[in-house]
């Protein structure tokens, strides 16, 4: 008598894990939401020009996900509104001479998803937190733009799984 292995890849079964368990990723908006605009962030924070990158990084981030197609307002079914509230680049470990080695950059918004046809929000006022750290004197280390993107990577996400998933 032989016996077969049979090899089965980690995506197969994380795959069957979740049916079996009763997971689902359907959307968490309104089933008549199909489209989403994103009109620029407002940039209540002196950090020039980051509402164009948090704008691009979240329809980036909807587009490759695909869930909701992403439409001029008048197309959309939903309106994604947000703004940059707040944005820090502070101090956050000291050598031994108490000189700054390592700053963690915080970049909090402030969301709201309406329903463009009711304009009633679909859900409203989040605040999210994203952050990022960086070394002054450490050449292969994160830079400061390294950490202002892993902070807007961190806010994106979070926008992301409110938008259009359902755990």
């Amino acid at each position: 008598m032989t016996t077969k292995c049979v090899r089965t890849s980690p995506a197969l079964l994380l795959a069957v894990l979740f049916v079996a368990c009763g997971y689902n990723t359907t959307t968490r908006t309104a089933k008549d939401i199909k489209s989403i605009h994103v009109p620029f962030f407002n940039n209540q924070t002196s950090e020039p020009n980051l509402e164009i990158t948090v704008t691009e990084s979240v329809i980036l981030y909807l587009i490759e996900d695909n869930t909701l197609r992403v439409a001029d307002e008048s197309d959309a079914d939903a309106v994604l509104d947000g703004s940059i509230v707040e944005f820090q680049n502070r101090p956050f470990s000291f050598n031994l001479d108490l000189n700054a080695e390592e700053y963690r950059v915080v970049v909090r918004v402030r969301v709201t998803l309406y329903n463009r046809r009711t304009n009633e929000p679909i859900w409203s006022d989040r605040v999210l937190v994203g952050d990022g750290s960086y070394f002054i004197d450490k050449p292969d280390a994160n830079t400061f733009n390294d950490a202002v993107a892993e902070s807007i990577r961190e806010i994106t996400e979070r926008i992301l799984n409110l938008t259009v998933q359902d755990w």
